[in-house]
C-alpha cells in the first residue's frame, strides 16, 4: 500500500502536469512523457510548468475526485438535507474511517509539489530571484492553505517539508505534529508567502498577496486571536480594489453578487478562486461538485436544507426588500409563477413562495455556479449544473468571507457595533435592507455572533466554511444536536443527539495506518483505526 506522503519529485514527473494557454488558464492540459530528474528543473519555462501542476493538485483536492472542500467543510452541517441519495454516514453523523473521503492523500501531493517547488527553483541554472520569488511566494501560500485544511479537519497531522526522495522510509513515515508546530509553519508560510509575492489581487486564479492576507486572518480566527485577525484584516479596509459589489441601473446586487460564481475575473469581491472544470480527474469521469449539491441531469445526493429555505422566506416575508440570495443559490424557478403568467403578463407575475413550498420543483438543486439560462434569461432562472458538462470556480477567499470573520474578532474585542454595520452591508448589497443592530442586543456577545454566523451560513452556502465556522466558534454541538435529534426521528432510530464530542473532528483514513507505521495508534477518538 503506498504512503500518501510518498509524493517527491521523482514520482511526480511520471504524472500530467500543465502548459499554461492565457495568463489565468491552467485548465488546459498536455502531457510532458519525457521528463526525469536529469532533464527537469533545467530551464526557467519548467517553474512555470511546476507551478501549474501544483494547482492542477490543488483543483483535485477540494473539487475533484471527493469534493473535499465540501465533504469537509459543508455536508456534515445544517446548510442540508438528504435527497434519499446521499451517504447517511454523513447526514446522520456516524462517519467511520473507511470513508475514502477521509484521505489526506490528495492534500499530500499539492504539499509536495510546493516542497519540490521550494527546493528545486532557486538551484535551477541561470535563474535569479526575481525570476523565482513569485513562484515560491505562491508555493508557500499553498502549503501553508493545505497545512490549514489538514489542521481544521484532522487537528495534528504530519507534517514534512521537503520531498520524499523515494528511497528514505523514515522521511515518509512521519508521526502526527502538534497543532501548535503546525500553526507556527503555517503561519511562518504566509508570511514568507506575503514578503515574496509579486501580485496583490490582479490574479485571482493564483494565490496571490491578499489571499495570503486573508488566510493569516482566518487561521488567527481559528486560533481565537481576535486582535491579531483585527491587525490581518486591517489589509483590506480602504483597498484600493478589493470592496464590495456596487449595484448599478443595469445591474442590480444579485447580479453583481453573482458574478463571484460565475465570472471571478471581473468581481471586485473575488480574492483567490480556484477554477475548474469537468475533466477526467473527476471520480469516473463525473463532477462531483454538481452531484452532491445540484445536478440538472440526475438526482443530488445533498439538498439545501429547508432551513435556508425557511430564512429567505422569512427574510422576503419582512418587507425589507428581497435577499438576492435566495434564488442565487437556490432553484427556485419552477415555483416562482402563477401558471401562465410569465409568458401573458409584462413584467411577468412571480408567485408569491412559503415554507410550504420546501422541496417543490427544483428548490433541492443549488445554482450558485449557474450560468443564466439563455432560454429563459430572467432574473430567477439559472441552468442547474450538470455531472458530465459543467464549470465551478470555487472561491478559496472572497471579501465577505475577510470581512465577516473581522465582524466575528470585532464583536470578541467589544465592539458589536462595527460587527453589526459589516453584516448589514454584506445584506444590503444583495438587496435585504433590515438592520441587524434592531434584532439583537449589542452587548449580548453570543447573539451577535449569531447573527453573523447566520450571514455567513447564507453568504457561503455551498462553498465548503459552515462546518469550519461551528467548529471555529465551538458551535458545532449546540446547532448540531438539535439538527440530528430530529434526523433521527425521522429515521426512526435511537435518539442520541449529536453523541461523542470527538467527532467534531474527522477520522483519519483507514488506509493511512497500513503504510504510515509511525501513526498506529492515533486514530481521533472515538473513531477506530
Amino acid at each position: 500500500m503506498k504512503n500518501h506522503l510518498r509524493y517527491g519529485y521523482a514520482s511526480l514527473l511520471a504524472v500530467m502536469v500543465i502548459i499554461v494557454s492565457g495568463c489565468e488558464n491552467f485548465l488546459n492540459r498536455e502531457p510532458l512523457s519525457d521528463l526525469t530528474t536529469g532533464t527537469f528543473f533545467k530551464a526557467k519555462s519548467d517553474m512555470r510548468v511546476w507551478v501549474h501542476g501544483t494547482y492542477d493538485e490543488l483543483q483535485n483536492a477540494l473539487i475533484g475526485n471527493n469534493a473535499a472542500a465540501l465533504e469537509w467543510g459543508d455536508l456534515r452541517s445544517d446548510n442540508y438535507g438528504n435527497t434519499g441519495y446521499g451517504d447517511t454516514r454523513v447526514y446522520m453523523n456516524a462517519i467511520d474511517a473507511a470513508q475514502g473521503q477521509w484521505t489526506w492523500e490528495y492534500l499530500y501531493r499539492v504539499i509536495d509539489r510546493c516542497n519540490v517547488g521550494i527546493m528545486k527553483f532557486p538551484t535551477i541554472p541561470s535563474v535569479t530571484p526575481a525570476d523565482y520569488n513569485d513562484y515560491l511566494g505562491q508555493l508557500h501560500g499553498l502549503r501553508a492553505l493545505c497545512y490549514f485544511y489538514a489542521l481544521r479537519v484532522w487537528g495534528a497531522v504530519p507534517m514534512t517539508l521537503e520531498p520524499w526522495d523515494g528511497e528514505t522510509a523514515e522521511k515518509a513515515n512521519l508521526p502526527r505534529t502538534p497543532e501548535a508546530e503546525l500553526k507556527a509553519q503555517i503561519l511562518s508560510d504566509i508570511d514568507k508567502s506575503i514578503e515574496l509575492l509579486n501580485s496583490d489581487v490582479s490574479r485571482k486564479f493564483y494565490f496571490n498577496r491578499a489571499a495570503a492576507w486573508a488566510l493569516k486572518t482566518d487561521v488567527h480566527m481559528w486560533f481565537k486571536e481576535y486582535n491579531e485577525a483585527l491587525t490581518a484584516s486591517q489589509y483590506f479596509i480602504n483597498h484600493a480594489s478589493i470592496k464590495f459589489l456596487v449595484a448599478t441601473a443595469t445591474a442590480p446586487g444579485y447580479v453583481v453578487w453573482k458574478n463571484q460564481f460565475t465570472d471571478p475575473a471581473s468581481s471586485s469581491e473575488s480574492i483567490f478562486t480556484m477554477a475548474w472544470n469537468q475533466d477526467p480527474t473527476g471520480a469516473d469521469g463525473v463532477n462531483q461538485w454538481a452531484q452532491r449539491v445540484g445536478a440538472s441531469n440526475t438526482n443530488n445526493t445533498y439538498q439545501v436544507s429547508r432551513v435556508i429555505f425557511n430564512e429567505f422566506i422569512a427574510r422576503h416575508q419582512s418587507k425589507k426588500g428581497r435577499d438576492g440570495r435566495f434564488w442565487g443559490v437556490i432553484d427556485t424557478a419552477k415555483i416562482a409563477y402563477a401558471a401562465g403568467a410569465r409568458i401573458l403578463a409584462n413584467p411577468p407575475v412571480y408567485r408569491v413562495l412559503s415554507t410550504n413550498d420546501y422541496g417543490r420543483d427544483g428548490t433541492t438543486k443549488c445554482v450558485k455556479f449557474s450560468q443564466p439560462s439563455t432560454a429563459q434569461p430572467d432574473r430567477e432562472k439559472w441552468q442547474v449544473l450538470s455531472t458530465t458538462t459543467s464549470t465551478v470556480q470555487l472561491p478559496i477567499y472572497r471579501f465577505a468571507d475577510v470581512m465577516l470573520l473581522r465582524a466575528e474578532a470585532l464583536n470578541r474585542t467589544g465592539n458589536a457595533d462595527g460587527a453589526l454595520t459589516i453584516v448589514n452591508s454584506i445584506r444590503s448589497r444583495v438587496g435585504y435592507t433590515a438592520d441587524s443592530k434592531t434584532e439583537v442586543a449589542l452587548g449580548d456577545v453570543v447573539a451577535v455572533e449569531d447573527a453573523i454566523l447566520k450571514e455567513r451560513q447564507l453568504e457561503f452556502m455551498c462553498e465548503g466554511k459552515r462546518w469550519f465556522d461551528l467548529m471555529r466558534t465551538d458551535n458545532v454541538i449546540r446547532v448540531m444536536d438539535p439538527v440530528m435529534r430530529q434526523r433521527q426521528i425521522d429515521y426512526k432510530v435511537e435518539v442520541t443527539g449529536f453523541g461523542d464530542p470527538g467527532r467534531v473532528k474527522f477520522p483519519i483514513y483507514y488506509k493511512e495506518f497500513e503504510s504510515n507505521p509511525a501513526l498506529r495508534g492515533t486514530q481521533n477518538p472515538p473513531y477506530t483505526e
